[in-house]
């Protein structure tokens, strides 16, 4: 539970975020009351469970259950370890980071990852070696040279590599008495079905794919023999390589991105160094797969505004649609831009045939708001001379700009009327009929929701916190009157080390409840420590127990702002200490009630729940 990073270090880190911007990154947050509300990131979440309380700095979902700090939902969302998620959060903000601390992070990875690690960084450093000094690498640095149009200082500075076909990196890592086991987990090699191991890559220039932090997990080669059937391969996915989240060149543009507000998002690592020539360093590229909202999350948290700069052919635009959608749906407040370069040909290509003066022009100028993007979209495979192809693209549009500003569904039907000769008026009319549809289908959804669907569509109140707990039926009449006294007793010994002290110098007192007898030890100890008013989010980040986080959650809204009376604590022990005896006798009799169901003895079964019944009356 403790961390080696100094707590000094921590608290400048919480008092620096705030977990409201941090959550807000993940999914949109809109103010309740005294908190914000939204769908829960770690699970479907058609009605928004999620709360988020600013003042105390935690959150908690009342679906799914999961509650913490800031750290708690990083650790989580992210999948770090708690110093980990420290220095992520410390990073976002600029703070700098001593290499003390940063080393603290990195001795949590398990010696097994720790070494496929350095294999990578070896790996990428013989590559690189081989390419720019040796023979075996002459072909494929003539080819970077002569076809690519690469700078040896532009090599070295992405760390291109070549693997040539004599197990160089196998030969290297049994020099260096690797088990077996561990060549396969890195899956730099190929096994055969004899059990033979060979080098992945051979006769492929490779690009190294690093996470945000520069760590080299994995590689992308290009095979340079024109022959070969397979002519680009990726490192397979792994427990510490996933396409889904990792973004190339991200560690290198982060810091620039961060600067200027703007990222670049390309279809290849190719395009990303072409554009980085032209003087364009925030670009990134997705692994061969398609933008996911983890890769979204992840520049948010640097960027102000996404250029697309996918390629002009079919599946470019398909990515660009779905990429705005994506982007649109996972960080609202990011400002998209989608870049159109000529000729329908990508950045490297652009770079290539028309120069770098024309690349970098295009990149900065030649830019579409995704409205107009997808406008044009509608275009593409339609024959607009046809009346029937025309009134379909136009009935596309309305849609389309249903979601547009005032401002811009003005420009592009002004825009549509000269390029077709469509009266402005016309379609002016047949988007407001668009506009209506839209709205009359609206309203008949929502007289079609159920009575919760209506809690949930009303506008929130001061007390909607409240107003969610007692309308769910899962938190309520589900505590015993002697367990709301354990709550209110653990949440009095951990706001004062006074009654914590009396409690535990009361004779033959235990907690009913296993969970509170855990949770006082664990606050005591938490006390010895941290001196002073209690912080709610320091004490989960202390537990690190998402069971424990929730139960001391829900103990915080019921009894977090209360006063600590001398005569509430007496009434507190002398129910627990009354009612236990009843508690234990319930337990006991729940026991038997299963097995008397078990031997099909009605009349035992009558019998006990006849007494359990009673037993619960006196309680209430």
């Amino acid at each position: 539970m403790a961390s080696r990073i100094p707590q000094s270090f921590i608290d400048e880190v919480r008092s620096k975020v705030n977990i409201v911007d941090v959550i807000g990154q993940y999914t949109p947050l809109a103010k309740k009351g005294r908190q914000w509300n939204g769908s829960c990131p770690f699970h479907e979440d058609k009605h928004p469970s999620l709360f988020v309380e600013e003042n105390k700095q935690v959150f908690n979902c009342f679906s799914c259950g999961r509650s913490g700090s800031v750290f708690s939902f990083i650790m989580e969302k992210e999948g770090l370890s708690y110093p980990e998620a420290i220095l992520f959060l410390a990073e976002s903000v600029d703070m700098p980071i001593d290499s003390s601390i940063s080393a603290t992070a990195t001795h949590q990875v398990d010696a097994t990852t720790q070494a496929i690690y350095q294999l990578h960084n070896d790996a990428q450093r013989l590559y690189q070696h081989t390419l720019l000094n040796t023979t075996s690498g002459e072909a494929a640095l003539q080819y970077l040279h002569d076809k690519r149009h690469l700078t040896d200082d532009i090599i070295k500075t992405f760390g291109i590599g070549f693997v040539p076909d004599d197990n160089l990196l196998l030969s290297y890592a049994q020099n260096q008495n690797l088990a077996p086991a561990l060549l396969s987990a890195s899956e730099l090699f190929l096994t055969n079905s004899s059990g033979e191991q060979r080098d992945r890559f051979a006769g492929r220039i490779v690009w190294p794919i690093k996470t945000e932090r520069g760590q080299v997990v994995g590689f992308s080669g290009r095979a340079l023999d024109k022959d070969n059937s397979i002519k680009y391969m990726n490192s397979p996915e792994s427990p510490f390589f996933t396409k889904g989240r990792i973004l190339y060149n991200f560690d290198r543009a982060k810091n620039i991105i961060r600067q200027t507000g703007t990222a670049m998002i390309f279809e290849g690592f190719m395009d990303v160094i072409s554009a980085d020539m032209a003087d364009q360093k925030v670009g990134v590229a997705t692994m061969g797969t398609a933008l996911t909202s983890d890769h979204v999350h992840q520049l948010a948290k640097v960027a102000k505004r996404i250029l697309l700069v996918y390629d002009g052919d079919d599946a470019g635009q398909t990515a660009a649609r779905r990429s705005i959608e994506l982007i649109t749906n996972h960080a609202k407040s990011l400002e998209i831009g989608v870049v159109h370069l000529p000729d329908n040909l990508d950045p490297d290509e652009v770079r290539i045939k028309l120069g770098l003066p024309q690349l970098a022009q295009s990149l900065t100028q030649s830019i579409q708001t995704p409205i107009e993007f997808l406008v044009d979209d509608a275009k593409r495979d339609k024959n607009l001379s046809n009346q029937a192809q025309y009134l379909q693209f136009l009935k596309e549009v309305m849609i389309i700009l249903g979601r547009a500003t005032p401002v811009e569904q003005d420009l592009q039907l002004t825009r549509i009327s000269k390029e077709f000769g469509t009266s402005k008026e016309a379609l002016q009319a047949q988007l407001a009929q668009t506009l209506q549809q839209k709205s009359n289908q609206s309203q008949v959804q929502s007289q079609r929701l159920t009575t919760r669907d209506d809690f949930y569509g009303e506008p929130p109140q001061d007390n909607y916190y409240d107003q969610l707990y007692e309308a769910n039926p899962q938190f309520k009449n589900t505590v015993s009157k002697v367990e709301l006294a354990e709550r209110a007793l653990i949440m009095a010994m951990i706001k004062d080390p006074q009654v914590m002290r009396r409690v535990k110098s009361t004779a033959g007192f235990a907690f009913v409840h296993s969970d509170y007898q855990l949770l006082m030890m664990l606050a005591e100890v938490y006390q010895r420590d941290h001196i002073g008013s209690f912080d709610i989010a320091k004490f989960m980040d202390f537990l690190q127990k998402p069971e424990l986080n929730q139960k001391i959650m829900a103990i915080d809204r019921l009894f977090g702002d209360l006063e600590v009376k001398d005569e509430a604590v007496s009434d507190y022990l002398r129910l627990i200490i009354n009612d236990a005896p009843q508690m234990s006798r319930i337990d006991e009799l729940q026991r038997q009630i299963n097995v008397a169901k078990q031997q099909h003895d009605d009349t035992k079964l009558v019998q006990l729940t006849t007494e359990l019944i009673n037993i619960k009356k006196q309680q209430q």
